[in-house]
């Protein structure tokens, strides 16, 4: 359960990490009265996800009366399929320098990663595709405490030292404890910032919780349904798993490890998973037809790769519900499915006569390169 800015900021604070001052708002009028106290501000939607600045979800406020203007705007809205019911009015703060500081879990080695980047304020996944000896990292094996002197060796590493230096390990350390007791996955301040007079602020978080800890911290649980992503929230309602990723190949398959594996093929092949959706064994014609809608909407998705199982599934329901899906859908979207097992050959048919592309080999291979020769223009 990935957690608001401003709850994130709230935990901050009680572990002594530095925040600007910020007060939640809810409607126009109590933003213009959070404003009048905070003077020149930042109006941020609060929403549980990333990229609101380009979404448009984070405008300046010069003063009240446009701080009432930015949240009117905002309030009410949907950005990034999350309609924004409340914003975080903060006090506009000037960064001299801002950095990256970022502890997750790297599940394969069973640790949890400590990273620290001098340039913050920027997507972390491209910096470290793009420059990777700007991104510094420390394993930290389960279990472990983050003793502050091998903080402060990793920011020596990265060039920081004297009083800056100690300020930033301190915060690491903190945050690293933080990250331990909320049972996290995810713990980002992005940017770090150092203000003119050195003073080390968080001026942007994102924490994720682990959603099996939940019973652990009833405060939070509390607000799990408000907080799932739309997308996640009417996959419940369908009936089936479906988490959302940040790829450009939507995925339907009829089990988990069949939906893993298209997964890693999907990254083997230069593209990436916009979602792991498993249907279980309860397949029918509308399931599958409004699972097909609902990949759609995640707006990254630029394809998709339907990969079905029939040994308790009909093939022959599922085919018809995915020719339903596709022609309900409100954009043109490349569509692949390989489809084998119970009653094959007529669902190929059912495809087949909708013009829906068909694999009828085992390999999985095949039929995410038929899908990225469609993405990328090539004829088949």
């Amino acid at each position: 359960m990935r957690l608001l800015e401003h709850q994130g900021k709230e935990i901050l604070r009680r572990y002594a990490i530095e925040t600007p001052q910020g007060i939640v708002a809810r409607t126009p009028e109590e933003a213009r009265e959070a404003a009048s106290k905070l003077g020149p501000v930042v109006v941020k939607v609060q929403i549980p996800t990333g990229g609101r600045g380009k979404a448009g979800g984070i405008r300046p406020a010069e003063d009240p009366a446009q701080a009432y203007e930015r949240a009117s705007e905002l309030l009410g809205s949907t950005i990034r399929g999350f309609n924004v019911q409340s914003v975080l009015i903060e006090e506009k703060v000037a960064l001299k320098q801002e950095l990256y500081l970022g502890l997750t879990i790297d599940n394969r080695r069973g640790v949890s990663v400590l990273m620290f980047c001098p340039s913050g304020g920027m997507d972390i996944e491209e910096v470290a595709a793009s420059h990777p000896e700007l991104v510094y990292k420390l394993e930290l094996p389960a279990g472990a405490r983050l003793p502050e002197y091998e903080a402060r060796g990793l920011l020596r590493r990265a060039g920081f030292q004297g009083k800056t230096l100690v300020q930033l390990a301190g915060v690491a350390v903190r945050l690293y404890q933080c990250f331990v007791d909320y049972d996290l996955v995810v713990a980002e301040i992005n940017p770090l910032g150092i203000l003119a007079d050195g003073r080390v602020v968080a001026a942007d978080c994102k924490m994720e919780v682990d959603d099996n800890s939940l019973f652990r911290h009833p405060e939070l649980g509390s607000e799990k349904d408000e907080l799932q992503d739309p997308l996640e929230r009417e996959a419940r309602e369908i009936g089936v798993t479906y988490i959302k990723l940040d790829g450009d190949i939507g995925i339907i398959a009829s089990g988990a490890g069949l939906g893993m594996n298209t997964m890693d093929l999907i990254l083997e092949a230069g593209h990436r998973p916009a979602n792991f959706l498993e249907t279980g064994g309860g397949i029918t014609r509308e399931l599958m037809r409004r699972s097909v809608l609902l990949v759609a909407k995640h707006e990254g998705v630029r394809g998709l790769l339907v990969n079905l199982y029939g040994g308790v599934n009909p093939l022959v329901a599922a085919a018809e519900g995915v020719v339903d899906g596709v022609k309900a859908l409100s954009k043109n979207l490349p569509v692949v499915v390989k489809a084998l097992g119970n009653q094959q050959e007529e669902a190929h048919a059912v495809l087949e006569a909708a013009g829906i592309p068909v694999i009828k080999t085992v390999r999985t291979e095949d039929a995410v390169a038929a899908l990225v020769r469609q993405l990328e223009g090539k004829s088949a």
